[in-house]
């Protein structure tokens, strides 16, 4: 049967990729787990990244195969996803009010049981935008299929922590580890000083751990709270990732500080513009910002004054001014505060991981401006992912440019 071939090539291909990633999370956590005194101090929290993987890969596919042996809902496609995104919001509400209330039990639970139904959903839907990019590929021992590979797939959960670790002296990545996901603030400051103090003085370390949205394992894990754009947004981005992979970009990608800032600016820049058409095919609920923006000044311009702050930084730290540019970025944390950005803190640490990001707010980069050119003269984001999944270098990058 042509349907059954197709399904087994196509769960096929799933094993094969969650093969690779479990290996390659292998690798990543003997390669980035604490090596000295310092970063020790994270082992206890370290994110179990192929534990997760084992215990979420059945879970999306049993739901599929139990999905013809399941009632019809009451609700459609646009009342599930309102729904579930409301409850979220009432659930964070409860967590901070009422977090022991029948009412905060009655919503976690509602919105629990919605979960499969929009995680497929939500698939359904990138994977159709996907498909209009003309991004299916066709594995080697399937070429006839045509489907979009990696399928798309991910988890709504709580993402890992990150510590990143860098000199005082310089922006610089010098490691990053995965910690478990929902570290209290004071457990995350503990770690911070417990690295930092193991070396000290002018040849010292700067730590930071940070939050994150979304984590490329298989299936990617999204943040469960995020709001619906910004969760359309990072399931693109971390998709990216998975289809990187499979050519010399995505497999470049922990071989130098260069080609990781071009993987993730790729991703950065494919995600937004992919959750653009999205919306555009699929204008659906209205998304509520959870309160974040309620006491931001508008004339205020985070972006352009992070991008300043980094750039006097670089320039204090390369005059060996350490202590003013840690002062510097103390002062600029509390008035970003006042105005409404609310950044825990601003050091080394943060800037060397955020400046992998390199149109983001954390990086002076030029490859940020460098890849958003070589997007708008691609025309599309598939053909921008096509055109630079080869690309491995600056210079490649500058060549596309020029034509």
């Amino acid at each position: 049967m042509v349907v059954s071939r197709w399904v087994a090539a196509y769960l096929a291909t799933v094993g094969i990729l969650a093969a690779t990633v479990v290996a390659a999370s292998v690798v990543l956590f003997i390669d980035s787990g604490p090596d000295d005194p310092g970063e020790s101090a994270a082992q206890e929290h370290g994110y179990d990244i192929v534990g997760w993987e084992l215990r979420h890969l059945p879970q999306k596919w049993l739901y599929k195969i139990g999905a013809p042996f399941r009632g019809s809902s009451d609700l459609s496609d646009e009342e599930a996803l309102q729904r579930y995104f409301s409850l979220g919001e009432t659930v964070q509400r409860l967590q901070r009010d009422d977090a022991g209330s029948d009412e905060m039990s009655e919503a976690t639970e509602e919105r629990a049981e919605l979960e499969n139904r929009i995680e497929d959903i939500i698939e359904g839907r990138i994977t159709a935008v996907l498909e209009d990019q003309g991004l299916a590929l066709e594995p080697p021992i399937f070429s006839d299929l045509g489907i979009v590979f990696p399928p798309v797939d991910f988890e709504l959960d709580s993402p890992p922590r990150i510590l990143a670790v860098s000199p005082r002296d310089r922006i610089e990545l010098d490691d990053s580890f995965l910690l478990t996901p929902g570290l209290g603030v004071e457990t995350a400051i503990e770690i911070e000083a417990d690295v930092e103090s193991e070396n000290q003085g002018v040849e010292g370390l700067s730590a930071r751990v940070l939050t994150s949205s979304g984590v490329a394992t298989y299936p990617s894990v999204l943040s469960e709270f995020d709001s619906y754009p910004g969760m359309i947004d990072t399931a693109f981005h971390e998709w990216v990732h998975q289809y990187l992979i499979f050519f010399p970009l995505g497999r470049s990608y922990f071989s130098g500080a260069d080609v990781r800032t071009i993987n993730e600016t790729v991703a950065s820049i494919s995600g937004r513009e992919l959750a653009r058409i999205y919306f555009q095919r699929y204008p659906t609920i209205e998304a509520g910002d959870n309160g974040d923006t309620a006491a931001r000044d508008p004339d205020f311009d985070f972006f352009a004054e992070m991008r300043q702050l980094r750039e006097d930084v670089e320039e204090m730290l390369g005059d060996g001014k350490i202590e003013e540019a840690e002062t510097l970025m103390d002062a600029k944390r509390d008035e970003f505060e006042r105005n409404g950005f609310f950044v825990r803190e601003i050091n080394q640490a943060y800037f060397a991981f955020r400046g992998f990001y390199a149109t983001g707010s954390g990086s002076i980069d030029p490859l940020g401006p460098n890849l958003q050119a070589v997007f708008e003269q691609s025309g599309s984001a598939g053909d921008f992912l096509r055109l630079i999944s080869g690309v491995t270098t600056r210079s490649e990058v500058e060549e596309l440019i020029a034509g």
